[in-house]
């Protein structure tokens, strides 16, 4: 069944790698519930529609911006919309601040990880004017949070695993279903991660890789990514 209801020519493979992060945001992961990831990618969605929050405010600095029961620690709200309304603006000192509040190093990786995909699969829906991603009933399991004593801050401020490979793959390395979340993403709307580096010539649904870089690097730009 596809996920959007639109008579626009949707790529099966966008449609199907879409739903698919859905289903993956309500499994319960290694430091966040179901229930917990599901509230994540509602206040990405709160961030982008609510007040226009300047980068030094953060909503649990203003009143009534978050309900007393919230499923998710104030400090992760905060980096939430810090992290989907101004990304150019974090630094390791924002970061520091945020895990000294009682966020774990990987549930800060995890976290990233699904509020970067959120933000890749309802900016789509945004940009054509059709309905987001609908939500699932999140997993009921609890996740084990245990941490991997393998992985370690070293060329980045969060704990990385010793991999190869482009440091946008490296980045998340520490939570390896975030990894494979990103790289189910961009196998449909950028390119397979495995050719990142190795594969410069090929046609990717009818751009060329030149073209798609052209398209890759504003996207950039206008985020301010300081790749």
């Amino acid at each position: 069944m596809a996920v959007y209801a639109t008579e626009l020519p949707i790529r099966p493979d966008l449609d199907a790698s879409h739903s698919e992060i859905a289903s993956r945001w309500a499994t319960t992961g290694s430091w966040w519930s179901g229930a917990e990831r599901i509230a994540i990618v509602g206040e990405v969605r709160q961030a982008r529609d609510g007040d226009d929050l300047a980068p030094w405010e953060s909503p649990s600095q203003v009143d009534g911006l978050i309900t007393d029961n919230h499923l998710l620690p104030t400090a992760a709200i905060d980096a939430i919309w810090r992290i989907t309304n101004h990304p150019g603006t974090l630094t390791a000192d924002w970061h520091a601040s945020i895990i000294s509040r009682g966020i774990n190093p990987e549930a800060y990786v995890e976290l990233v990880g699904v509020v970067a995909q959120a933000n890749a699969v309802d900016r789509f829906a945004d940009a054509l004017n059709l309905a987001r991603v609908d939500l699932p009933e999140p997993s009921s399991a609890e996740p084990q949070r245990l941490a991997d004593k393998s992985v370690v801050v070293s060329s980045h401020w969060v704990p990385t695993a010793q991999v190869k490979g482009p440091n946008v793959i490296k980045a998340l390395s520490a939570v390896p279903f975030e990894v494979d979340s990103m790289s189910l993403l961009s196998s449909a709307q950028y390119l397979q991660l495995g050719d990142l580096l190795a594969d410069l010539v090929s046609d990717q649904n009818s751009l060329t890789r030149m073209q798609v870089e052209v398209i890759a690097a504003r996207t950039s730009k206008l985020n301010e990514c300081f790749y």
